[in-house]
């Protein structure tokens, strides 16, 4: 397919396959994974990374929004896929409809989806969940919502696959009466007759932190996507690239872009490239903040960063030329990291990822071929 932008986010497939193989010895063979893979999983692009994750043996997939699970079905009819959010009552018939499993923590949606299910015939895969400490979502662990969980395990038309949780990781005495919160209402369904096939508590942070906490499923996320702070074996997937498109001697004195700011003293070389702050450069890495590589140079962002381009100092590349490839992300040849952009400005890494806008084509690479071009703008379907 034709490549119609120079910046893209270069996806490796191998280290996908790398990190899923470490997870799996890491596990065993007894607890499933599901690959969280919300906001477009995390900027790598969702309906292609789970078509890969499923080569690679992946069976379970979670997302947090109702509409982003209908995508991945329109495309992938194998795999497991939980909406781990909340969706509104007239939307719930999507799940049963799709063979999609929603979140559910209300009596009354239970009935909703139990209603539509008793006349339709159709079944709707659901998984409870417990609010153990986090206070976002949830059944408070009590003896009364025990008995609220279990009814709605034994609703027609209701086929509750699952129950999970969700670790706040501030101390360990906090993600221990979690823990226990979370074994005492489990604890209480089993008194009542209401066991369930999938139990999940650790995400990706958790799985290594506390491996007693496992159960049969865990729930990683970055973990897929090279990072864990537990782990250092692990291998990042995703470098975001440019490439040269004007090159101009910038005289002593003269300032840079908006503002006319970061003047210096001596004559330098100055290359524009063709991204901005809405592709997933934070704007916050100008005025010498952030960094580019070329030819493994680092060169200064200077200037502010506009919306759609980006100014550099390649004075210091040897044979600087239009058309050379230019590194924003990467964590190879000292390239600014995305652990490192994000301490930069003072944002969240998954979030900085997950930024990474739709009109950036994602190009995906397997034994070092590329194998896969998804240009959102472009293509009509991976």
């Amino acid at each position: 397919m034709e490549h119609l932008r120079s910046t893209r986010a270069e996806i490796n497939l191998d280290n996908l396959k790398h990190n899923i193989a470490v997870l799996r010895e890491a596990v065993g063979p007894d607890v499933e994974p599901m690959a969280v893979i919300k906001a477009d999983c995390y900027g790598h692009g969702a309906v292609v990374m789970m078509k890969y994750m499923l080569k690679y043996g992946l069976r379970y997939f979670g997302v947090a929004t109702l509409s982003e699970a209908l995508e991945l079905r329109r495309f992938h009819k194998e795999g497991e896929i939980l909406v781990l959010g909340l969706s509104p009552d007239d939307l719930l018939h999507y799940g049963p409809d799709n063979d999609i499993t929603q979140t559910l923590c209300s009596l009354h949606q239970a009935k909703v989806l139990s209603d539509y299910c008793v006349q339709t015939g159709r079944t709707a895969k659901i998984q409870i969940k417990v609010d153990t400490g986090m206070h976002r979502l949830g059944f408070a662990p009590t003896e009364e919502n025990m008995d609220v969980a279990a009814e709605i395990a034994r609703l027609p038309g209701i086929d509750a696959v699952g129950i999970f949780s969700h670790l706040a990781l501030e101390t360990k005495e906090d993600d221990y009466g979690q823990w226990h919160k979370f074994e005492r209402f489990l604890d209480g369904l089993r008194l009542r007759g209401v066991t369930f096939p999938l139990v999940s508590l650790d995400d990706g942070i958790g799985t290594i932190r506390y491996p007693e906490m496992r159960y049969n499923m865990v729930r990683p996320g970055s973990f897929f996507y090279g990072f864990n702070p537990h782990l250092t074996n692990l291998k990042p997937l995703m470098q975001l690239k440019s490439e040269i498109v004007h090159l101009q001697v910038l005289p002593a004195n003269e300032g840079i872009g908006y503002g006319l700011d970061d003047k210096a003293d001596h004559d330098r070389i100055i290359a524009t490239l063709p991204f901005g702050y809405v592709d997933g450069a934070p704007r916050a890495l100008s005025h010498y903040q952030g960094w580019c590589t070329v030819k493994d140079v680092k060169c200064p962002i200077v200037g502010l960063m506009c919306m759609d381009q980006a100014m550099i100092d390649v004075s210091d590349v040897p044979d600087v030329q239009i058309g050379d490839e230019v590194v924003v992300f990467s964590h190879e040849h000292g390239a600014m990291t995305y652990p490192q952009g994000a301490s930069i400005t003072n944002f969240n890494r998954n979030g900085l990822q997950a930024a990474l806008p739709r009109r950036v084509p994602r190009v995906y690479f397997e034994n070092g071929v590329e194998v896969e071009y998804r240009d959102y703008l472009f293509d009509k379907e991976p």
